[in-house]
């Protein structure tokens, strides 16, 4: 392959991820939007009151094998844009997994930072390693 033949082709890659990440901009504006309706519709009050482990049981089931496929940091991420739609009208109405409080001593990695859910769907394995705290121990037995 020629060198400009090789520019060309960089350039139509390029192109080609700048359009993706419009898309994928796009696409979480339109998840919060979504997620703000459903939000308005629960109205829910108290502590994880927008928390509903067996819907997310069986939202990740629907996806896992479009999760499975992602590494740690790319699920990380999905988990991080679903953890602040979810609070979005009302902070403290969902759990805060990036900051480890369903662990007994949570660290600063993708495994202890992800919705455990998505992890037990994804990589059982690595969940089965978690200690949690005796609130979220049902996690266990979903």
């Amino acid at each position: 392959m020629s060198l400009s033949s090789q520019e060309s082709n960089l350039i139509q890659l390029r192109e080609a991820l700048i359009h993706l990440n419009t898309q994928f901009c796009m696409i979480v504006a339109e998840r919060r939007n979504l997620s703000l309706k459903i939000q308005e519709m629960k109205k829910g009050s108290g502590r994880f009151s927008h928390f509903d482990p067996e819907r997310e049981v069986h939202v990740f089931n629907l996806l896992k094998d479009e999760l499975r496929p992602l590494s740690l940091k790319e699920l990380l991420a999905f988990s991080l844009i679903m953890e602040d739609q979810a609070m979005a009208l009302a902070p403290g109405s969902y759990p805060q997994w990036s900051r480890g409080i369903h662990l007994v001593e949570p660290k600063l990695d993708a495994t202890h930072q992800l919705n455990p859910i998505l992890l037990k769907i994804t990589h059982s394995d690595l969940f089965s390693r978690l200690f949690f705290t005796e609130e979220f121990g049902f996690l266990k037995d979903l």
